[in-house]
């Protein structure tokens, strides 16, 4: 691989790159790549898809650490860009040829979500074909999608939101470069973002004394978040639906950010002062109706403690259609036990979110593949103008590396799906984001079906015998969870030691799934699988005691449809 500044004829020609050295030592590569495959339907039937080599995916992020050509982490012929030519940015009205900005210093994030696509693809040698864009700031990003487009790759993957730059609603800055992406025929596949739970809306109702009254809220000029870390370092962005479609366009409504402690003492403010397109935006100015703060050294408190969040409107010209959006994004934020209580909590909680409403730009684009998780943390819709987001749910599934490294989030389930929507190009290079939708929409509807009081009887998988199913009928997804759990079941057999079963959720409730109705280790293989309503003491111990770290998300999982299916789908029957 190597680092470019690519020239418009070099551009237009798009010539492969070529590894300087081959790797002198260990890769740290994926670990578990078959085990997402499979759960993803994409093993047996998409093994091996000759067409992969011909595909071309674009990662657009800030940084590729590593990505030196010195460790095979990619196919041999991908191609990083960090600057861009000054004749092309000029060509295609990309900003001032002078500006540029760096892969962000030591960030990784970009390099291991092409990694995620790659083994989710199969690590086949010769492909895809990567393009690796410099996508740092909303500048980058705009000249990393059009070299995409120039490029006519078929897959775009951001791994990515901006906590600004738009009304939430699918327009503004942002959104308008993927809106030629998307008319470019590329199927544009963005992470929902990992903000559930941590994101307040609400219009702009401003009180006497200048600060915004919130509803539904104990405090009502206040917002509230705990911190049980200390040294915590915690961003808090406040953001209202003044953006328009031109990148700095200006704001004459300007709002204060400010954050208390208990006592009302301020321990950090963002008191920007918001300036129209009349003129530019001088220092403690900006042309953004957006505050920033990062409290860099949060100390932890105690229940009851919670700091608080207060806004402060400058000016009196909002009025009834003007809307805020507070959202709150901590560096410590994995899961915990706390000893106090011993219940699984976030370090950083907010305990005035809103349900819902947590998708950020271009996530939010009407013609983006948004792709979440069914855990807590995956950002879910509506947009701001109704629509339902995210537009795929894949199963929650931690990507593990060779080094010992983990990774999890939305992000990962964006490259995953950029992997799968690679495949079915390959397989259909007719295949676009409708036809994706469409088979979201049939995997709703059996869903749907399955839910029903007298559903129709469903098929159970190939190759493993119909279970006894006392009082409910699952889903044809997790029909096919449980072709894999006895694949699972299998292995724990091998296993002494490990209790011989399976927690599955189903729409009756939750169940166990045993191989052949036995129960202990040394039994004769299963003939028939069983399946038991699971008691309600045992499913409070599969999950945590208070808030649970999954929602119900607005889809069925994802399963890949097989390759017939996929022809009828983009072919037609």
């Amino acid at each position: 691989m190597s680092r470019t500044t690519v020239t418009l004829a070099t551009l237009l020609l798009l010539a492969a790159c070529v590894v300087a050295d081959a790797p002198a030592a260990g890769v740290a590569r994926v670990a578990n790549a078959d085990d997402v495959r499979r759960k993803l339907g994409l093993l047996p039937d998409y093994s091996a898809v000759p067409g992969l080599k011909d595909v071309k995916v674009a990662v657009l992020d800030a940084g590729f650490a590593g990505v030196n050509g010195k460790r095979a982490y990619l196919p041999a012929t991908a191609v990083v860009v960090e600057n861009y030519d000054a004749d092309f940015i000029r060509l295609f009205n990309l900003g001032d040829p002078a500006f540029a900005r760096p892969f962000a210093a030591g960030d990784a994030h970009g390099r291991l979500m092409a990694q995620l696509v790659w083994a989710t693809t199969g690590s086949a040698p010769d492909g895809p074909q990567f393009y690796l864009l410099n996508a740092n700031g909303p500048t980058m990003f705009r000249r990393a999608v059009r070299y995409a487009v120039e490029a006519k790759v078929d897959v775009i993957l951001f791994s990515g939101t901006f906590e600004g730059a738009g009304n939430y609603d699918g327009r503004g800055p942002i959104n308008a470069a993927v809106g030629e992406a998307v008319a470019a025929g590329i199927v544009w596949v963005n992470a929902a973002g990992n903000g559930g739970g941590m994101v307040h809306n609400g219009p702009v109702v401003v009180g006497a004394d200048g600060f915004l009254r919130f509803r539904n809220t104990p405090l009502p000029a206040a917002l509230r978040f705990t911190n049980r870390f200390d040294e915590n370092a915690v961003t808090v962005t406040l953001t209202w639906n003044d953006y328009r479609d031109a990148e700095d366009f200006g704001t004459d409504k300007d709002l204060d950010l400010v954050v208390e402690d208990a006592t009302g003492r301020v321990v950090g403010e963002s008191k920007l002062t918001q300036v129209p397109a009349v003129r530019a935006a001088g220092d403690g100015e900006t042309r953004n109706p957006r505050e920033k703060l990062v409290l860099a050294d949060l100390p932890a408190v105690a229940a009851g403690q919670e700091y608080r969040i207060r806004v402060k409107a400058r000016g009196k010209n909002f009025g009834p259609r003007d809307r805020v959006r507070v959202l709150i994004a901590a560096a410590k934020n994995t899961p915990f036990t706390d000893p106090a209580t011993g219940r699984t909590a976030f370090p950083v909680e907010f305990l005035d979110a809103t349900p819902g409403g947590e998708i950020f730009p271009p996530a939010d684009h009407p013609g983006v593949l948004t792709v979440g998780d069914p855990s807590r943390t995956s950002a879910t819709g509506p947009t701001a103008d109704g629509r339902v987001k995210p537009d795929v749910v894949l199963p929650a599934a931690p990507a593990r590396f060779t080094n010992g490294d983990e990774a999890a989030g939305s992000s990962n389930a964006a490259a995953y799906f950029a992997g799968v929507v690679a495949v079915l190009r390959a397989k259909e290079p007719g295949f676009t984001a409708g036809h994706a939708r469409e088979w979201v929409r049939r995997l709703d509807l059996g869903a749907k079906r399955a839910d029903a009081l007298a559903p129709p009887p469903l098929a159970f998988p190939a190759g493993l015998p119909a279970p006894v199913l006392p009082g409910t009928v699952l889903t044809p997804n997790q029909q096919r969870a449980l072709k894999y759990a006895d694949g699972s079941m299998t292995d724990i057999r091998r296993q002494p030691g490990l209790p011989p079963y399976i927690v599955l959720s189903a729409p009756g409730g939750s169940y166990l799934v045993q191989p052949g109705g036995k129960l202990y280790p040394g039994d004769a293989p299963p003939t028939t699988p069983r399946i038991l309503p699971l008691p309600p003491e045992r499913v409070r111990a599969q999950a945590p005691a208070d808030a649970p770290l999954t929602r119900e998300p607005p889809h069925a999982v994802w399963f890949t449809p097989s390759p017939r299916v996929l022809a009828d789908l983009v072919r037609g029957p």
